[in-house]
Parts: C-alpha cells; structure tokens; sequence
C-alpha cells in the first residue's frame, strides 16, 4: 500500500503492491479456529444480492469511499492514519481482483449521492438498505452480521434457550431490539430493561440478573475490558434475524453498474475461499462473537 503523501483521507495501492498480511442459521456458521487452548468461531457469510461472475475482466480501478468513524471497521490511530477492517477488506478485495484501489474518507451523510453520482465506484461504510438508499445502490453479498448473544456470570451453567430461560431475569437495553426479541421468542423469561448498555452490563457483573441479551460484537470488546473483570462470559449461540437485528454490512455500488458489483461479489467470494476473510475476522475481533 502506498500511503497518500497529499492526505491521511485516501490510500492507494497498485497493481504490484504486495499482498499484505458463526446461532441460528448454520449455512451462516463456518469453522472454528484454535489459537493455545481458545477457539473462535469463524461466520460464513453466503448467497448474495445478485449471481456472481466468474467470467469477464474486472475494472481495473475501484474508487472506495467511507466515513471514519466507525470502529473497529475503520478509524484512525495515535498518528491518523486509516486503520480497521473495513480498510483492509476494501486493499483485501483490490488484491483479489488485481485492480488499482483508493480509498476517500468523506462525510457519512454524503456517501450514497458520492456513488449515486458518479463520483466513487463503492462504500464501504454501513450504509443500511432503506427504500431511498436501494433507489440509488446496489448492495453485494454480506460481509459481516452483528447477532444477539446472551452473556452470563462466569460461573453459570445456564444455557439460554427458550425452554430454559422460564423464569430467569434477562437484562436487555430498553426500547431496543433485543428486547423486542426476547419478548418475542422466549416468552417465559422476564425481561429487565435498563435505559442503556453501561447500566445493563453493571447488573450482570453485580448477579442483579441471571443474564444479559445483546449485540454480539458489542458485548465481545466488553468482556475483555478492565470493567468486565473476567465476570462474565457468552452462553449459547449466535441468534440472526433480520426482522430484528441489522441485515448486516455490504458494500454499495451504483445501481445499475452490474460489471462493478459481480466484480466486488466475486472479489468477497473468492476472499471467503481462501480464508482471508476469516483471518481478517481473527484479527479484529480476537474474542470471537459467532
């Protein structure tokens, strides 16, 4: 990668740069990766928005934009320089396809239109799929999913399932989709809403509940953190859903432009077989929340 000399806001790489170095739903679940006595549960994410080419020659230059604010998917370190997995999927993709890659860091807000109008070739930033937004993008397949995942004390047994949480205080986060989850599908349980994630977490860590129902990837950085203090740790699987929880993060072409999206699909396919994307996943997310 050849760091912009002009502006921390872009990154390109070349032709000849180097290459740098999963509840509920099992066709989304992949392998488990050892590291000492630890496993990680590797996602796989498969199916997509539209077929994949396997035949055709790829652009030769994709144009990424993104917003900066959004960690551990992109953000910048101590010296301001791009970091995150975002970044290193969108150099991952280029590599894969042998195509020229810049990246721009734009506002969040103008992102769409940037694309929409020609501006940029891709975001790859978590713009959601909402009617306005799919009368402007295309989206490829999905890269990543953010499931709910219970925690418990680390000396519980409780395995939380619909059958078994009768009668168990469950902490959620008022008003938030998880509590709408729960709610919904383990009608047994008694949900104990909290105005927001601090609060929940502190009940937990205090035994005040018997669990607590969240984001998976939320709830990963926590339980590694001074104020967790080994109190507590995941319990059952991944739940997906996404009338309930995010649809997940794709990346956004413009509507219409076929050739770049079969290309960024074949690009995340092709990364998916040979196991870039999970060693992306293992360095980002070393407490795995699949």
């Amino acid at each position: 990668m050849a760091q912009n000399a002009n502006s921390s806001d872009t990154w390109e790489i070349s032709q000849s740069s180097p290459l740098l170095g999963g509840g509920n739903s099992g066709s989304e679940i992949g392998v488990r990766s050892r590291s000492g006595s630890s496993s990680v549960t590797i996602p796989l994410f498969s199916g997509g928005q539209s077929g994949l080419a396997t035949t055709g020659k790829a652009p030769e230059r994709i144009r990424f934009i993104a917003a900066d604010n959004f960690p551990p998917f992109i953000f910048r370190d101590s010296e301001e320089r791009l970091m995150g997995y975002n970044v290193d999927l969108a150099r991952e993709i280029c590599q894969s396809l042998k195509a020229a890659c810049s990246l721009k860091i734009i506002p969040f807000n103008h992102l769409a239109n940037t694309v929409f109008n020609g501006e940029a070739d891709a975001v790859i930033a978590g713009v959601s799929m909402t009617p306005d937004t799919l009368e402007k993008l295309s989206f490829s397949q999905i890269y990543m999913r953010f499931p709910g995942r219970f925690v418990v004390g680390r000396n519980s047994t409780l395995e939380p399932l619909p059958e078994t949480l009768g009668g168990k205080r469950i902490a959620v986060v008022e008003g938030s989709r998880h509590e709408a989850f729960l709610e919904r599908f383990f009608t047994d349980a008694i949900a104990v809403p909290f105005e927001n994630e601090e609060l929940a977490r502190n009940a937990l860590s205090k035994s005040a509940v018997d669990a607590l129902f969240g984001d998976g990837m939320r709830l990963s950085f926590w339980l590694d953190t001074r104020t967790a203090d080994g109190c507590c740790k995941f319990a059952g699987g991944p739940w997906l859903d996404p009338s309930y929880f995010s649809g997940g993060l794709a990346i956004a072409t413009k509507a219409g432009n076929t050739k770049m999206l079969n290309a960024i699909n074949l690009g995340l396919t092709r990364l998916q077989s040979n196991g870039r994307l999970g060693e992306l996943y293992l360095r980002y997310f070393p407490r795995g929340f699949f």
